[in-house]
């Protein structure tokens, strides 16, 4: 017993040296490090009190520690530690999804979830002769199920109160299908850590008729993900159907021609990426324009802002003040060079006073770069929620106005933007808002309608987030989420995750609740652009017409108050 003891006292003064170091090297504070701790220490115990066969193996203490280590806090706080074989299994499925043969792999198992409706349990309510009569008729097993790994969620329940209240606003919302206590499937899976892949996975459940109720998203230290869905849809209790179901949508993506690119960029880490890229990237030309820069003329001042991809400086090219994005060499791969390309593109055709003016780009491995004005006041994403500046009913009129009128643009261009969002919206010290990044902007083919995934989820098209065919409408519902973010100055959906958002846009009908003072016309406008079938949505043109009814209802009072006051109410002396 003693030895026990001493071992397991071990056990643990290496995993709190290993939480010590961790929290000098990661962004996880101190509390963070200790609630990861404390529930590494409860699984462990489980298991080994368990007697799993995995407790014997040498160093598995130090193997659960760095499983632990290598998610995010999160994942830690979420865990249903009751349920420490699971933790087992995702040991399990992320060591498999280093070899590239198997990815993705993946576990289903069949779950009982019993959500919390109206604040009470289902436990609470089992007292109740219908809900007692509910619960047997959807028992048609005599074996109890487990619970889902992540139990029912605080954020996914936060998801369909939302809905609730907003249902009970709209008298014509659809009506909410909430889950009811019922077998359900959990299924999880692990790859490699790709951009979109969330949506890939989404899509392949969608095409099995699967509706996703409840998701967990975890992403490793080391590049790796761990995705987990809780699904109804699936008629049968028995596993082994929709494993068998699994496999033919995976292969299907992986055999299909035209999906084979893809397919790889979700599945497969491709480490030859680097030596296939080119030394330059080709952009299509039609010989009116001239466009390559001289990295002579071009001066690098400081860095602004930096991304997983890129990183943005301030400096002048022939003595004009710009906005330089460089990609960063180590991270390019033929996914960043098809978006560095289609932005060189687009945005050397497009020239309007509230689109961000192209100057010119560098194409030439290592130096690859896109270099625009410069727009000195920065994103309205960061006005909002880093700066918790606040717009007067007059700026926000002026600022959504700006921004139809570029969108407007676009779409008369054929470009549909397909990111629309305040990080994408910038400011001139003029206070003109423009709109920028075109990354992911496609020009819209002769159809009318686009497939591809793209976007964030927080501002996304239901549509878009479904793989449905799309157009110009997208643009038009992401405008929406923004309007609403400007009366706000909060962060759509901030009680969920942004894969949470996107089920319940798609499944519940959820939109951001409209607050109550807002400007009946305002709420109109909103309600219009949001709506779920697209061909009801209004068009920029008429947008632009709504935003100057209501300026001029504003009343030239509210000008006057905003001549005195500033273009923002909440903007710092100084700022830029």
């Amino acid at each position: 017993m003693a030895i026990k003891d001493e071992t397991e006292e071990s056990c643990g003064s290496r995993a709190v040296m290993a939480a010590a170091a961790a929290s000098v090297t990661t962004k996880e504070n101190p509390r963070q490090q200790r609630m990861k701790l404390e529930v590494y220490g409860d699984v462990l115990q489980r298991i080994q009190e368990s007697n799993y066969e995995e407790a014997n193996f040498p160093d598995f203490d130090d193997h659960l520690w760095l499983h632990f280590n290598r998610l995010p806090a999160r994942y830690a706080m979420d865990v249903n530690v009751e349920r420490a074989e699971d933790v087992l299994t995702h040991q399990r499925l992320l060591k498999l999804a280093e070899d590239p043969a198997t990815r993705p792999v993946f576990e289903v198992r069949c779950v009982q979830v019993s959500p919390s409706l109206n604040g009470h349990s289902a436990d609470a309510d089992a007292s109740d002769p219908a809900v007692k009569e509910d619960a047997q008729s959807s028992y048609h097993s005599s074996r109890v199920l487990a619970p889902p790994t992540f139990g029912s969620s605080p954020n996914f329940e936060a998801l369909t109160q939302a809905y609730k209240h907003h249902a009970e606003d709209d008298d014509s919302a659809v009506n909410a299908q909430l889950p009811n206590s019922r077998p359900m499937h959990e299924i999880t899976f692990s790859t490699i850590d790709k951009p979109k892949l969330l949506s890939q996975l989404t899509s392949m459940l969608g095409e099995l008729g699967l509706n996703i109720q409840e998701a967990h998203a975890f992403s490793t230290a080391d590049g790796f993900s761990l995705d987990v869905f809780v699904v109804d849809g699936w008629s049968q209790e028995e596993t082994e159907g929709l494993k068998d179901a699994l496999r033919k949508e995976i292969l299907k993506l992986k055999d299909q021609p035209s999906t084979r690119q893809k397919s790889i960029t979700f599945f497969e880490h491709d480490k030859s990426t680097n030596e296939l890229l080119p030394a330059c990237v080709e952009i299509p030309t039609d010989g009116t324009d001239e466009w390559e820069i001289d990295m002579k003329q071009l001066k690098i001042e400081k860095k602004v802002a930096c991304g997983s991809y890129g990183e943005l400086y301030k400096g002048t090219y022939c003595s004009q003040e710009v906005a330089i994005k460089i990609l960063k060499p180590e991270r390019v791969n033929t996914e960043m060079l098809r978006e560095f390309s289609q932005e060189v593109y687009i945005m050397r055709k497009v020239r309007h006073k509230n689109v961000v003016q192209f100057i010119g780009a560098c194409t030439r491995s290592p130096n690859l770069c896109i270099v625009t004005e410069f727009m000195a006041r920065g994103s309205i994403y960061d006005f909002l929620h880093k700066q918790k500046g606040v717009f007067k009913l007059q700026s926000l009129l002026k600022v959504a106005l700006d921004v139809s009128k570029g969108m407007n643009y676009l779409h008369q261009n054929n470009i549909i933007h397909r990111d629309l969002k305040t990080a994408n919206l910038l400011m001139d010290e003029h206070e003109v808002v423009k709109v920028a990044d075109f990354g992911v902007a496609r020009v819209q083919t002769q159809s009318g309608v686009m497939t591809a995934e793209t976007g964030t989820y927080r501002w996304m098209a239901p549509e878009v987030i479904e793989h449905k065919p799309y157009d110009h409408r997208a643009d038009v519902f992401s405008y929406a989420i923004v309007l609403w973010e400007l009366l706000t100055g909060e962060l759509p959906y901030s009680y969920l995750t942004p894969l949470q958002a996107a089920v319940g846009v798609v499944q519940k009908g959820l939109r951001p609740k409209i607050p109550k003072e807002t400007h009946p016309k305002l709420t109109q406008l909103l309600e219009k652009c949001w709506q779920q079938d697209p061909a009801q949505r209004p068009d920029f043109a008429e947008i632009i017409e709504m935003v100057n009814q209501v300026l001029h209802e504003v009343g030239d009072e509210e000008r006057q108050k905003d001549k005195r006051g500033g273009f923002f109410s909440g903007l710092r002396k100084g700022h830029h």
